[in-house]
């Protein structure tokens, strides 16, 4: 259910000229306070003229029930009813007629009607109370409005108010979640502004665990105003105007944020078509010749590598494509390159694990075993994953001094310690293996 209606229960001084359907919580509070205050004072009048014609003072019965004494004590005792009644009841609400009516009652030749005159307000007061109880409200579901209409017909039935009452309060209480029940309890048993203060502050301002700070800020700022006595209808409507605020706050930035991503997205676009049609336009365009060196010291020939035939070491370009930093290493000629071979190993192929390598002070396993594929060089498949190229000569090398390893290595750069084998040297598919 998502409307909230609730009993008067005494509240703030209230002007009965002011009141629209249906009435707000502090005007119903505000309504209660005034019909109990009146109350008070129509006892006390009933009390003083009850007590008078009680004394010695008042003058002496003297004749049947219609003498001048018990007519002038009846009139005094429906004046102070239509005073009670003419103070609270509200007349401006849409019977402006009934008024007149009570006052004619009053004045009746005969002497005042006082059973006409509670029937009057009676009337009135019903009125009032369906008008409030029954408006409907913009948020109202289908249970609330069906037991609305409910309580509208028990009222054109002359079904007692306290019938009617009960059945309204029964309703809320059914259709309600949790905590709007224990809201309307508390409301029903709240007698004083401190009391009603109370349940405003655990209904709305009530700590949950999953408050943000701006949360848990926000509802103690409203919750002292409640502790300050500050009417109910003030606080939820700064309340809620804070809560409207912030939020299309939020709105404009997030609305701003995915402004500059779709400009940036689109940047992106653009620059990713414009680098595709670059890229393409390269493709299509004949290569222009690019020369290194050759590898082999002292050599002075220059090596165009755009060419189709070129000659490099293919476990220097594994580990470039591996990630390695070291480069590639061209040579004018396999001869160049069979040359090279014993330094070029010594310098560029060394076993990360240097002087503990299983087969120090050579490079490697004996070449036999290299041939035969039992003995590949590979990297450390942990490493690899944390782009760091490990090298090692052998799987039995990685092996062995595997634990020293992820000491070393591993620890200290959060690289976990999973994997058990290397990832084994593989050249690419488009060289072809010459030696």
């Amino acid at each position: 259910m998502s409307g909230l209606e609730l009993q008067m229960r005494p509240g703030q001084a209230f002007d009965p000229g002011t009141s629209m359907y249906p009435l707000s919580l502090d005007q119903r509070a505000a309504q209660a306070e005034y019909l109990s205050q009146a109350k008070a004072q129509l006892e006390l009048k009933l009390k003083s003229i009850n007590g008078f014609y009680a004394s010695p003072h008042a003058e002496r019965h003297n004749g049947p029930p219609n003498c001048e004494r018990c007519n002038t004590k009846k009139r005094r005792i429906a004046e102070a009813y239509c005073d009670f009644y003419l103070s609270y009841a509200p007349w401006n609400s849409n019977r402006p007629d009934l008024k007149d009516e009570l006052d004619r009652r009053f004045n009746d030749p005969s002497g005042p009607q006082l059973g006409g005159m509670h029937e009057v307000f009676q009337t009135v007061l019903r009125d009032h109370i369906k008008n409030d109880l029954c408006a409907p409200k913009p948020y109202d579901d289908p249970d609330t409005y069906a037991y609305k209409s409910m309580t509208s017909d028990m009222f054109d039935d002359d079904s007692s108010a306290k019938e009617i009452l009960d059945y309204y309060l029964d309703c809320q209480l059914n259709f309600a979640d949790p905590n709007i029940k224990d809201f309307i309890y508390a409301m029903q048993d709240a007698r004083t502004p401190e009391q009603r203060a109370q349940a405003y502050i655990n209904y709305y301002c009530k700590p949950l665990p999953a408050d943000t700070p701006q949360v848990k800020n926000f509802k103690a700022k409203y919750a002292r105003m409640f502790e300050q006595l500050t009417p109910h209808d003030i606080v939820v409507a700064t309340m809620r105007k804070e809560a409207e605020d912030s939020q299309h706050s939020k709105v404009s930035t997030l609305r701003h944020r995915l402004g500059e991503l779709q400009m940036a997205q689109s940047a992106h676009l653009k620059n990713k078509a414009r680098k595709a049609e670059k890229d393409q336009r390269m493709q299509e365009r004949e290569p222009s010749p690019r020369y290194v060196n050759c590898s082999l010291e002292n050599c002075p020939l220059d090596i165009n590598i755009t060419t189709d035939e070129i000659t490099e070491c293919l476990i220097c370009d594994w580990l470039e494509r591996k990630g390695g930093r070291r480069g590639h290493f061209y040579y004018c000629s396999v001869e160049h390159a069979e040359e090279d071979f014993d330094d070029h190993e010594r310098h560029e192929h060394q076993c990360s694990m240097g002087s503990r390598c299983l087969y120090y002070p050579d490079i490697g396993p004996p070449g036999e075993g290299r041939q035969d594929g039992t003995e590949l060089c590979g990297v450390c498949y942990d490493c690899e994953d944390h782009d760091l190229v490990s090298y090692f000569c052998s799987e039995e090398c990685y092996r062995t001094n595997l634990e020293i390893h992820r000491e070393e290595i591993h620890y200290g750069r959060d690289i976990p310690n999973t994997a058990q084998h290397l990832d084994g040297f593989v050249p690419a598919m488009d060289l072809e293996i010459l030696n």
